[in-house]
């Protein structure tokens, strides 16, 4: 039979496993709310990162985060990030995860908005800072994406 200590060690990091979807499920929330610039960077260390690479850049703390994510609206008027097959690993008071996610999004263009399919592989990294759990680095990789009414199997390998 377990003793008390290892009983409250394996609730505390239920605890901290719940809380850190609650964080994924919050960043998406605010991406799917219309880039809540400053609430997404509030999910973030001092230092945290926001990575995705080309077309859409990388970023290095709140500022930089906050600024990126107040023109996203310009570039992406509509998004549903749907995640999956989450794996995450907590050592202490850091934790890495990985996620999957196909994302109905709206691109905008001077032509108007089109309707494309996103599939995207989130590799993230947490931190828990005075108790609580914040992202220390997303990493985004695009790796399909394509026009809604092509298809995705008419779309690129991104």
């Amino acid at each position: 039979m377990a003793d008390l200590n290892e009983l409250m060690a394996r609730l505390e990091k239920l605890e901290d496993l719940e809380a850190i979807r609650r964080l994924k499920h919050k960043y998406c929330g605010h991406c799917d709310a219309g880039f809540q610039a400053d609430e997404i960077a509030a999910l973030f260390t001092e230092d945290g990162v926001w990575e995705a690479g080309e077309p859409w850049g990388n970023f290095v703390g709140p500022k930089a985060i906050t600024e990126f994510f107040r023109g996203m609206p310009e570039a992406v008027s509509f998004s549903v990030h749907a995640l999956s097959n989450e794996e995450i690993d907590i050592d202490g008071d850091t934790a890495t995860a990985r996620w999957r996610t196909v994302i109905p999004v709206t691109l905008n263009s001077e032509e108007g908005g089109v309707s494309h399919w996103m599939f995207c592989d989130y590799t993230d990294e947490y931190k828990k800072i005075e108790g609580r759990w914040l992202f220390s680095r997303i990493k985004a990789d695009v790796v399909r994406s394509g026009d809604h009414a092509a298809g995705w199997s008419q779309g690129n390998d991104a």
